[in-house]
C-alpha cells in the first residue's frame, strides 16, 4: 500500500487509480492532509493482500512512471468508485477518461449523503486544518477593493478580485509539484514578495 488512490500490485509495481484523489498521506512535498490516514485504511481494509484485476483508459503511464489503471476487487466493485461513493476521496477531473461523468455524480452523492470527506459540510476539516497550526495560506481584503496572499514567508499583493482565484489555483498547483527551492525561484519570478521578518 502506498497510499489511498495508489498501491503496490505484484508484478506490476505501482498502480495510481485513474479518476480519484486522496487526501495527501505520504507525499515529499506535503504534510499529511486531512482524512489521509482514514482513505488509507479503507484500501488497505478492500485490498487487504487479495487478488484485484486492472483495466486501462488511454493513458497507461503518468509522467512518474506509474501504471494507471481501473482497479476491480475479487467481488467485482471498483476499488476508484468505492473510494469516492464512500467520501473517502474526490473524482479527479483535471483528466479526460472513461468514467469522468459516472464519478462526478458518485462525488456529488457523497458530498449529499455528507458521507467521509463531505461530513460537516467541510467544518470538520477546516477544524482539523486549524488543529495543525499549519494553515498553508491566508487572504487579506488591502484598501480599495484589492487583495493579497501570504504563503509562509511569500506575499501576493495587490491582486484584483478576478486575479484571486487564479492565482490560488496557481499557488496550489506550485507547491504541490515543486520542491521548496523551486517553488521559491517560481514564486519570486510570478510576482511573489519574500518577507524579510
Amino acid at each position: 500500500m502506498i497510499d489511498g488512490d495508489s498501491l503496490e500490485v505484484e508484478g506490476v509495481g505501482e498502480v495510481r487509480l485513474i479518476g480519484v484523489d486522496t487526501p495527501e498521506l505520504y507525499h515529499p512535498l506535503k504534510p499529511v492532509q486531512y482524512y489521509a490516514r482514514e482513505a488509507s485504511e479503507f484500501v488497505k481494509n478492500l485490498v487487504g493482500g487479495a487478488w484485484v484485476r486492472l483495466e486501462y483508459d488511454q493513458e497507461r503511464v503518468d509522467k512518474y512512471g506509474r501504471t494507471l489503471a481501473y482497479v476491480y476487487l475479487e467481488d467485482g466493485r471498483s476499488l476508484n468508485e468505492e473510494i469516492i461513493r464512500n467520501g473517502y476521496g474526490f473524482a479527479l477531473l483535471r483528466f479526460p477518461f472513461k468514467h469522468l461523468v459516472r464519478y462526478r455524480q458518485l462525488e456529488a452523492q457523497a458530498r449529499e449523503k455528507g458521507l467521509g470527506l463531505w461530513r460537516d459540510q467541510g467544518l470538520a476539516e477546516f477544524d482539523w486544518i486549524l488543529d495543525q497550526k499549519t494553515i498553508p495560506y491566508e487572504i487579506f481584503e488591502m484598501a480599495n477593493n484589492w487583495w493579497g496572499i501570504r504563503y509562509r514567508e511569500y506575499v501576493r499583493l495587490r491582486l484584483t478580485t478576478d486575479e484571486l482565484g487564479p492565482e490560488l489555483v496557481k499557488l496550489r498547483q506550485w507547491t504541490s509539484e515543486f520542491s521548496p527551492a523551486d517553488l521559491e525561484k517560481t514564486l519570486l519570478a510570478n510576482g511573489w514578495l519574500k518577507l524579510n521578518r
